[in-house]
């Protein structure tokens, strides 16, 4: 009996210290630093002394910035921030202690500010540094040297063609991580469902949901690849059969799918036509829902040409884009997405499917005003004919992905996507949540050899060529992305600015194929990103 009871104890000790032992790797493990290496000293030293145990983060001169150390075995230390010395002398009994410093009032505005932990004491004791990612605040234009009458010049540029007929617009302006302007303008919606116009127009609200269209290219299927390959469980140099082995064989012109990397449909040279109408019959492999669409693609699609050149833009890369996500991680994209990017980030405003995840069609705003008819000069089985509203108006996404897909589907506010846009302003993370690393973001954003306006995925600034996207003034470190129905994106780290404007100019008459409202300056862009620019150009 005895002899029981004590192995009974052993045992449980035993299972009490991997208890222990696992908590303790997954506190690890849950370390949020925006420094490269949070572990201090460097585990691998190198010869040249003054390299060793320095990092750099980024900082706004007058926020809060409090760094929280993870000390073990520590009896005492040093922390340098832009060269500022700061004691670390935990109590005897706080050797191994969570130690929080307020580091505020030593750092600068600036992606480059200085951090190193030095003359750790005793021999083999360790230092895990969380820094913080920024954050946004609301200030004033004024406050980051921007001038609120310049800027006012948006207003009346946008009013103006509201009252012309433009149908409504959501704006954001972020620069040094400070809200300087956000507002609402116009109508989400002015029609009712027989064309006519409203006795009483729905307001655009400052939260008001818009349809981004292929933003949700960079937003959703492109943060997801970025957080998977940080993760390393993606390898964009691999080819998509490695990841999805139906994606196989060759097409009946003989081009092979089995050589098509993830790099080739993130950039857009994987050989496939601009679109493909999954939702039509006698147009080719019909589908009308997401596992049929994807069997489509994975064997029966053709490509337009072989693989490489001049990047040609492709919805159907985009597709493919989500189906890794979903391959890779064994989750659908918006569940995905959802779960690793929106949810820690706060972001409760950007979804895909609105109506059957909690909001109202009034929460969003309304696109084409006779569904997908373009004023009924299209018809295909099962059209809508009604305003769309608070469904995505992707005609693929819609009837052929289940309404959530990589090229298609997402919805959001301006509130939102400028907290996603400083993620990418912040190299990789905000406040203490972390979806990359530098590395991984300067991989994604960088200019490749197939023309300096492309990223992997995101559009860039290269040179004059988007500057009806961009504006004049963009830097050549500009990125972003535009979307059909109204919607662009500019993230600029040179000046660490980002502008969010969200239209529904297709809510407006259609003539003859074309829309009324894609005419006005409002929904061509360049003027605002301008207006923009000279605020603080010109102040």
């Amino acid at each position: 009996m005895w002899l029981l009871y004590l192995l009974f104890l052993a045992m449980t000790r035993f299972i009490l210290f991997i208890a222990l032992l696992l908590f303790a790797i997954v506190l690890a493990d849950a370390t949020v630093s925006q420094l490269t290496d949070p572990l201090f000293p460097d585990q691998k030293q190198s010869d040249r002394l003054l390299t060793n145990n320095k990092r750099l983060f980024k900082a706004y001169k007058g926020r809060e910035m409090v760094v929280t150390l993870e000390c073990h075995k520590v009896k005492s230390a040093e922390l340098f921030v832009n060269g500022h010395s700061i004691k670390i002398e935990p109590s005897a009994s706080e050797q191994n202690a969570i130690v929080n410093i307020d580091i505020a009032k030593y750092v600068k505005d600036s992606s480059d500010n200085t951090f190193s932990i030095q003359n750790i004491l005793p021999l083999g004791a360790t230092i895990k540094a969380n820094v913080p990612y920024p954050t946004l605040i609301h200030g004033k234009p004024e406050d980051v040297g921007m001038s609120s009458k310049l800027l006012g010049l948006v207003d009346k540029l946008i009013q103006d063609d509201i009252s012309n007929g433009f149908p409504g617009a959501s704006l954001i302006v972020v620069k040094n991580g400070v809200i300087v302007k956000q507002e609402a303008y116009g109508y989400a919606r002015k029609y009712t469902d027989e064309g006519k116009l409203m006795d009483k127009f729905q307001p655009v609200k400052k939260d008001t949901l818009f349809d981004v269209a292929s933003n949700t290219k960079m937003f959703s299927a492109i943060f997801s690849l970025m957080n998977l390959h940080y993760k390393k469980q993606l390898d964009y140099t691999h080819t998509v059969h490695s990841y999805i082995q139906e994606y196989k064989g060759k097409d009946s012109k003989g081009y092979d799918r089995e050589k098509i990397d993830v790099f080739d449909v993130l950039t857009h040279i994987a050989g496939y036509a601009s679109s493909y109408h999954f939702h039509i019959k006698g147009r080719g492999c019909y589908s009308r829902n997401k596992h049929d669409t994807a069997q489509c693609i994975y064997n029966k699609v053709d490509l337009s040409r072989e693989r490489g050149g001049e990047p040609l833009y492709s919805d159907i890369d985009y597709i493919v884009a989500g189906l890794l996500v979903e391959r890779i991680s064994g989750k659908e994209l918006d569940e995905y997405v959802r779960e690793n990017v929106y949810k820690p980030l706060g972001a409760k405003r950007t979804t895909y499917k609105p109506l059957k995840n909690g909001f109202a069609k009034e929460d969003a705003a309304a696109t084409e005003i006779f569904g997908n008819t373009r004023n009924f000069t299209v018809k295909f089985n099962g059209i809508r004919e009604k305003v769309i509203q608070g469904e995505v108006h992707d005609e693929v996404s819609y009837y052929s992905m289940n309404e959530a897909s990589g090229h298609a589907g997402l919805f959001s506010t301006t509130g939102d996507m400028a907290v996603l846009a400083q993620v990418l302003l912040n190299r990789g993370g905000y406040g203490n949540v972390k979806l990359w690393n530098r590395d991984t973001q300067d991989l994604f954003v960088k200019p490749y050899d197939l023309g300096i306006t492309y990223g992997i995925g995101w559009r860039r600034q290269g040179n004059e060529d988007l500057t009806w996207h961009f504006g004049t003034y963009g830097s050549n470190e500009a990125i972003g992305h535009t979307g059909w129905t109204g919607t662009v994106t500019v993230i600029d780290p040179k000046h660490d600015l980002s502008v969010i404007l969200l239209t529904n100019k297709k809510h407006s008459p259609c003539i003859k194929g074309q829309f009324e409202a894609d005419s006005m300056e409002t929904g061509r862009y360049g003027s605002v990103m301008n207006l923009v620019y000279e605020s603080f150009l010109n102040a």
